[in-house]
């Protein structure tokens, strides 16, 4: 099912573990008002572990049977394309400046080994994610991916940088807050809770990384 270079990320084990299992019915349970799910995986700032849960997560999501598509949403520190051992290509960055009749998803989207389970990377990171985030062509792009999929995950940035993962928030069906167990007090983990509230988006889990 994986291969040498998502081992650290995505194994069987992991995405057969009941962590994930629990985690992915608990989701799957408050999004299910939704035809096509948009989860947004955030953490109060980067080294949490935000990306191994998201990639878990899809991966679970994929292996119950769901059309699953992980989006690189951090694009700041873009690491999909190497932790599914993908070809240099064209990614999201691309889509900066594009107009909206010029954005094609296929170009995009590239299935992973994993069945069922598409990742949509970074490309190469941006200076500003901003610009491209609350772009029409980054609307546009997800309203063409709920179309072929039936759950998507964002791998955002941290709240750290609020006005990114912010932008995606206000896009989002809900957001997983991710802590690792030995990282930020538990006052910055609510904090990060409050700013996601503020953004009038809908928190649908939190999640203590232990990996």
């Amino acid at each position: 099912m994986t291969n040498a270079n998502t081992h650290q990320f995505i194994s069987d084990e992991s995405v057969s573990g009941q962590e994930f299992r629990t985690l992915r019915n608990n989701i799957a349970l408050q999004v299910s008002r939704d035809d096509v799910p948009v989860l947004l995986m955030t953490s109060a700032t980067s080294g949490e572990g935000k990306s191994y849960v998201a990639a878990n997560l899809a991966a679970s999501f994929a292996t119950e049977g769901k059309r699953t598509l992980l989006v690189e949403g951090n694009l700041h520190r873009p690491i999909l394309a190497s932790v599914f051992d993908l070809k240099a290509q064209d990614g999201l960055a691309s889509l900066v400046d594009v107009a909206l009749e010029s954005v094609d998803v296929d170009k995009l989207v590239v299935d992973t080994k994993i069945n069922r389970l598409a990742v949509a990377v970074a490309g190469e990171s941006l200076a500003d994610p901003a610009q491209l985030l609350a772009s029409a062509a980054f609307k546009e792009f997800l309203q063409q991916v709920k179309t072929k999929f039936d759950i998507i995950v964002i791998d955002g940035p941290a709240m750290a940088d609020a006005s990114e993962a912010g932008l995606i928030a206000e896009l989002a069906s809900g957001v997983v807050v991710v802590a690792k167990a030995d990282g930020p007090s538990k006052r910055l983990v609510k904090q990060t809770i409050a700013q996601v509230r503020d953004l009038n988006a809908e928190l649908v889990g939190t999640v203590l990384n232990q990996a």
